[in-house]
């Protein structure tokens, strides 16, 4: 049947250039997806920062200093009612107390606004106000200072100075004060616009999303649909090569029947009629038992094929017994390459399985390992047979080189694959075979490989015990 290891399926160029492509668009698209509610969530925080921003300002800078300018406007006009009271009356000591009080407290309102930051064009502004606020005291002192004289007519005379600076002072006050109002009005409109700004990308940068998203399922839904197709156009292939195999296998057992007949009959007579030499009467004993094998085996698979692919009723075979057969019949040609067989039999259980199918199973295996141990220091291949009470595996190890690091682990049980470094002639159909006759049976097979070499194995359901009729 010949072997299969370390290579993988066909080329298969014009198919995975058109998978490749279609990865990349679908690849592309999700890109792209992710892209666009990235770049949605970036334009909601930036412009979430530029209207915290505005805010902030206004609420920091414009509103605290718009009132801290009208608290001293209104300590101004304090300030100037208080000194008009105070040259209006006759007892002038209080009021010089609470005219000294209240430009303490334009200080202290006028000291706060300043602590603030400042708009441009509100130091120019604010340089007038310095300007009148100067003036403003140089009156206000010239009046306190002719009160404390009791020369109320000198006190008078400095009135009109004093209102004088106090207007101009409160024309600065109120122009810095609506300096303030339009930039915490500007303020607003810009967050205003960035808020519609920003509900304009996000729409827009979501419905691009959206589109992506649907072009993203779309090439999804074409690349699921052609794997597919694939997948289905595989499996016939499969299944019409394993109908090929089958059919292969009915028409060599009865094409090689007749002739394999006149064979042993051939060495029948040899066998009656030969010489005395002991040599001669090994060799034809000999192949007088691979003849039957062989026999026994085409039988099998012919039974095997006739019937569908399908297991014989009724049929129980000891995998113990059937490895040792295998392993006595190949122990010539693992003699001539130095290789030493070995059976250990842990089981006593039989599998549904005619003992030419399950030969054909172990002897496909076993060639495959032989194959492989051509050069190496250790040759040694071994059957271990075991079961767990369900199912009876069976493992044949070699000690050769192993699986290379990019075998294609799922291409090893195809049919007409064969490895670089198999020995002998072959077609590339003896794990495939192995496989499509334990999947037939209800079984299944497996491959392990490590650096001391591989391990073939496949697990068979226990046959039921026979039960025996007696006589009472």
């Amino acid at each position: 049947m010949g072997s299969t290891r370390r290579a993988g399926g066909p080329a298969r160029g014009g198919r995975k250039t058109g998978a490749k492509r279609a990865e990349r668009a679908l690849v592309t698209a999700f890109a792209a997806v992710v892209l666009s509610f990235v770049a949605a969530s970036w334009f909601g925080q930036h412009h979430a920062s530029e209207i915290e921003r505005a805010a902030l300002s206004i609420q920091t800078n414009a509103a605290p200093s718009i009132r801290r300018l009208a608290n001293a406007r209104a300590e101004l006009r304090r300030l100037q009612l208080l000194v008009h009271r105070a040259l209006d009356e006759t007892t002038h000591r209080e009021r010089v107390l609470e005219i000294s009080a209240g430009r303490q407290l334009l200080d202290e309102e006028i000291a706060e606004y300043r602590r603030l930051p400042t708009y441009p064009g509100e130091n120019v502004a604010w340089r007038q106000a310095e300007t009148s606020l100067a003036r403003m005291d140089l009156a206000l002192a010239a009046i306190v200072e002719a009160i404390g004289r009791h020369d109320l007519e000198a006190a008078r005379e400095q009135q009109e100075r004093l209102d004088a600076a106090s207007e101009a002072l409160a024309r600065a006050l109120s122009s810095a004060i609506d300096l303030n109002v339009a930039v915490a009005s500007a303020l607003a409109a810009e967050i205003q616009q960035s808020r519609r700004r920003g509900i304009i990308w996000a729409v827009v940068l979501d419905a691009a999303g959206v589109l992506l998203a649907c072009l993203a399922a779309g090439l999804s839904l074409r690349v699921s649909r052609a794997h597919s197709r694939g997948v289905q156009a595989y499996r016939e292939l499969a299944e019409t090569r394993a109908a090929e195999l089958e059919q292969f296998a009915a028409r060599l057992a009865h094409d090689v029947r007749t002739p394999l007949s006149v064979i042993k009959l051939s060495l029948g007579l040899g066998a009656k009629y030969g010489g005395a030499d002991p040599r001669f009467a090994r060799a034809s004993e000999r192949a007088q038992r691979a003849l039957d094998r062989a026999v026994a085996i085409i039988d099998a698979l012919f039974e095997f094929a006739r019937s569908g692919a399908r297991p014989q009723a009724g049929v129980r075979t000891s995998p113990v017994e059937a490895a040792q057969e295998v392993a006595d019949v190949m122990q010539e040609r693992a003699e001539q390459m130095g290789v030493e067989i070995v059976v250990r039999g842990q089981t006593t259980l039989t599998v549904g399985c005619s003992g030419g199918v399950l030969e054909v199973i172990l002897g496909n295996l076993v060639g495959n390992a032989l194959n492989y141990l051509d050069g190496v220091p250790e040759r040694r291949v071994t059957i271990d047979v075991t079961d767990d009470g369900y199912e009876v595996t069976t493992v044949v190890t070699d000690t050769g080189p192993g699986l290379p690091p990019d075998a294609n682990i799922a291409a090893l049980f195809e049919p007409y694959v064969r490895g670089q470094e198999a020995r002998g002639i072959g077609l590339g159909l003896g794990l495939a075979t192995v496989k499509r006759i334990v999947d037939a049976h209800g079984g299944r097979t497996g491959v392990r490989s490590s650096a001391k070499g591989c391990q073939f194995w496949f697990s068979l359901p226990a046959a039921a015990p026979c039960e025996r009729s007696v006589d009472l």
